[in-house]
């Protein structure tokens, strides 16, 4: 037997290495068992005839089988320096199917001699022993065809042949039999090795898919972090110059004006306030993935929040000749953070109503158990199932394609899923191009005895910003000395005029020196430090406030930050500190508002102090 190098199937498939490799790692788990077993098979065969033939000639058979296994054992350790590299490796399997081809010869050549001159009985022990073992290789080297063959032709021929030529129609039927066992059983290995094949084939495959599923998944981990990264960037520089208009104009809203130059005041006002509500977009979604959104939930009467949403939305559903109706029997108290969930009913209706021509809209709501399911119904334009899931990513606007500003950004209802997704309010769609849209939020039932608290009904931590309407406070907290720190000269200036329009004294700064030097010069130190929170070279307001309030000695002067920033790393530092965090651009009016509460105790141990 001269076995050739048989090409190995497969080899055609970019994986033809690493399944010839796996191939390679099968023989060698299977050859301790099947080395194993050959050499009892040969003990007990050396038994048996030992008293039938020459017991030198089976002693020299059992010695050439040792010596061919021992050396199928050395390959079988060197294994795992032939893996190291495929030529190797190549190498070792010639070895190894040489040496195997050689214990099949070992086995048939004895075996058709023995055939012919045992006794009947003899030769029965022979032939099962014979199926046997030839049947155990199969599975032990079935994984690589090349190998199989190298054992079983030279093994199974010799003995079939000398079957077929022993007199006796016994004999005859014997050898052809085995020769059909011969012919079944390649089939069948056949059979075995192409399952193995395409096993391995499949194994890899889903290997390689799996680590281009991961390459692409880190390409777009990077890709959305580039695209955070550049929209945090973006619209902090974008926020500077709208801030500084905003400011501009809270100034002009302080002057003697005529009727048509407070007109175009009030207009340049609402364009300000527009793009600072699309700013707001962001800056939520941004809050919302930095987790500076803390929930406070508690117990509320659900119907009023609906009734204010309807009383705020009915003018503008009525402008599109639309109905806007609340079904909300019973007056149902739910467990939820009130603002939050005001601010996802918000963006459903506000969604509902721009993309419906005709009909209405309606808030439902429907108990189940211990849960109240809150629908918002629409007789729009309907949503196709297979946008079912991208209309909750940001910026992603279905009937939009002009980008008409009027429409929004694309950031309600992505605000709506992960600001469901924080309270764990399951968020629901139904909906069918031209048969309208539900979207329904569940919420837990609260415990109607807890109604009565001391909140607001729609307050929160997630929004709670410091709010007095009192015009008397503001006026009492004039005359304060404040100190502005701001790198960007038309936001510092702004800031100036405005606060000096209030009627307080400011110092200011573009860094934290700036203000250190100014504070040397000011007699008093400041009722209230006002910070930029981030300054150039790195530097923040966080710092410039701790440095202040150490060159004072004194860490209860009031301090607030304003900020640019939608980076959620940079919200998440900012919002560490207990300071009021307001977000350009920011409203004069609320401005006013945060700044005379903040100086309220001031105040009051000012007029104490004069009284």
């Amino acid at each position: 037997m001269n076995p050739q190098a048989a090409p190995i199937a497969g080899t055609s498939s970019p994986y033809a290495d690493q399944i010839f490799a796996a191939q390679m790692a099968a023989l060698r788990r299977n050859f301790p068992v099947a080395l194993a077993g050959s050499l009892l098979t040969v003990g007990l065969i050396v038994v048996v005839l030992h008293g039938n033939f020459p017991l030198y000639e089976l002693l020299s058979w059992l010695a050439a089988n040792a010596l061919v296994t021992l050396t199928r054992a050395v390959l079988v350790a060197r294994y795992a320096r032939a893996s190291r590299q495929m030529a190797s490796l190549r190498r070792w399997e010639r070895s190894i199917r040489w040496c195997t081809a050689l214990a099949g010869a070992l086995w048939g050549l004895p075996y058709a001699y023995w055939l012919f001159h045992a006794p009947f009985e003899h030769q029965m022990f022979l032939i099962i022993g014979l199926l046997t073992l030839g049947t155990g290789a199969i599975y032990a080297y079935c994984i690589h065809l090349p190998l199989l063959y190298a054992f079983e032709v030279p093994y199974f021929i010799p003995s079939f042949a000398a079957l077929s030529l022993l007199p006796g129609t016994i004999a005859h039927a014997l050898g052809l039999a085995g020769v059909l066992y011969l012919a079944v059983t390649f089939a069948f290995a056949h059979r075995m090795y192409r399952t193995q094949l395409d096993s391995l084939r499949i194994r890899f495959e889903n290997t390689d898919l799996l680590q281009r599923l991961a390459v692409e998944k880190e390409a777009a981990e990077r890709s959305n972090l580039a695209k955070s990264q550049f929209l945090a960037s973006a619209s902090h520089d974008l926020r500077q110059p709208v801030h500084a208009l905003s400011l501009y104009v809270g100034v002009l809203r302080e002057q003697q004006l005529n009727a048509k130059s407070r007109q175009l005041v009030d207009h340049i006002g609402r364009a300000t306030a527009a793009m600072g509500s699309l700013f707001d977009g962001l800056l939520n979604i941004s809050r919302l993935d930095a987790g500076v959104i803390k929930p406070r939930r508690r117990h509320f009467p659900i119907d009023s929040l609906l009734d204010q949403i309807q009383r705020e939305y009915a003018p503008q559903a009525a402008a599109r000749r639309l109905i806007l109706r609340v079904r909300c029997a019973g007056a149902p108290v739910v467990y939820s953070d009130p603002v939050l969930l005001d601010r996802i009913l918000r963006n459903l209706v506000d969604n509902a109503i721009r993309h419906t021509r005709q009909g209405g809209v309606l808030i439902a709501c429907r108990q189940r158990g211990a849960k109240l399911r809150v629908e918002v119904w629409d007789t729009g334009v309907g949503i196709a199932p297979e946008e079912h899931g991208s209309i909750f990513l940001e910026f992603r606007q279905l009937s939009n394609p002009e980008r008409d500003r009027n429409k929004g950004l694309g950031l309600g209802l992505a605000i709506v899923r992960r600001t469901a997704d924080l309270l764990g309010h399951p968020l629901e769609l139904r909906s069918r191009p031209g048969s309208g849209s539900v979207f329904a939020i569940t919420l837990p039932l609260g415990e109607t005895e807890s109604e009565a608290g001391s909140d607001g009904p729609f307050s929160s931590a997630a929004d709670a910003d410091p709010d007095t309407d009192d015009d008397a406070d503001k006026q009492r907290s004039q005359g304060h000395l404040i100190f502005i720190v701001e790198d960007d000269a038309d936001n510092l200036h702004g800031l100036q005029l405005l606060l000096e329009t209030w009627g307080y004294r400011v110092m200011v700064g573009s860094c934290g020196e700036e203000i250190l030097q100014a504070a040397l010069d000011a007699a008093e130190k400041p009722a209230l430090i006002l910070c930029d929170f981030r300054l150039r070279d790195h530097e923040t307001g966080i710092e410039v406030i701790d440095r202040l309030h150490e060159e004072y000695a004194d860490d209860t002067i009031p301090a607030m930050l304003i900020s640019g920033d939608t980076d959620p790393s940079r919200l998440i530092e900012a919002s560490a500190h207990a300071w009021p965090l307001l977000h350009k651009p920011v409203d004069s009016v609320h401005l006013r508002q945060v700044i005379a509460q903040l100086l309220a105790p001031a105040t009051r141990e000012r007029d104490g102090n004069t009284a």
